[in-house]
């Protein structure tokens, strides 16, 4: 019976982990999503680690060579309780794969955490560093907000990427 556990990975180096860890055969799970990227004025979508420095490894305990997942390149541990690999429950997988648009990559509109009436922080734009509320999240995948500028309520659409929790 296969079980997932968790491997912390080297920064940056979560396809490099995942390469080799398929390499030795074992199942991998690299769950991503598409962020829009920002430089030298050019804007990118790439895909990004859900879980920056972490990746799921499936194995069965009974068979599997667990110890070696540590000497692996790209890979600075395994999540272990006391002298066993942590377990993941299965759910957690299922979960996030049931949210896939296509292999390990999910939809950001999964992702988006917040419920109407939260606080959030702009990040970016001419509104960089207000505080709004949060409205809903629409089908273009863009944030409406509830902003309070210039002593008036206004409501503003931004790209998901511009706000965090506040």
């Amino acid at each position: 019976m296969i079980n997932w556990f968790v491997a912390h990975t080297h920064p940056l180096k979560e396809i490099i982990a995942q390469q080799h860890l398929l390499e030795q055969g074992f199942e991998v799970y690299l769950p991503r999503f598409k962020k829009i990227r920002r430089h030298a004025r050019k804007v990118e979508e790439v895909l990004v680690p859900l879980f920056p420095r972490y990746i799921f490894i499936g194995m069965n305990m009974e068979v599997a060579r667990w110890r070696s997942v540590n000497g692996t390149r790209g890979v600075s541990y395994l999540l272990t309780n006391y002298d066993r690999p942590a377990v993941v429950p299965n759910y957690v997988i299922e979960n996030l794969k049931s949210h896939e648009i296509a292999y390990g990559i999910v939809p950001v509109n999964s992702l988006i955490t917040f419920a109407k009436g939260d606080k959030v922080r702009v990040t970016d734009g001419a509104f960089q560093d207000q505080i709004a509320i949060f409205e809903m999240l629409d089908d273009k995948q863009r944030v409406q907000l509830l902003l309070s500028f210039l002593g008036k309520e206004i409501k503003v659409a931004l790209p998901d990427y511009m706000v965090e929790a506040a």
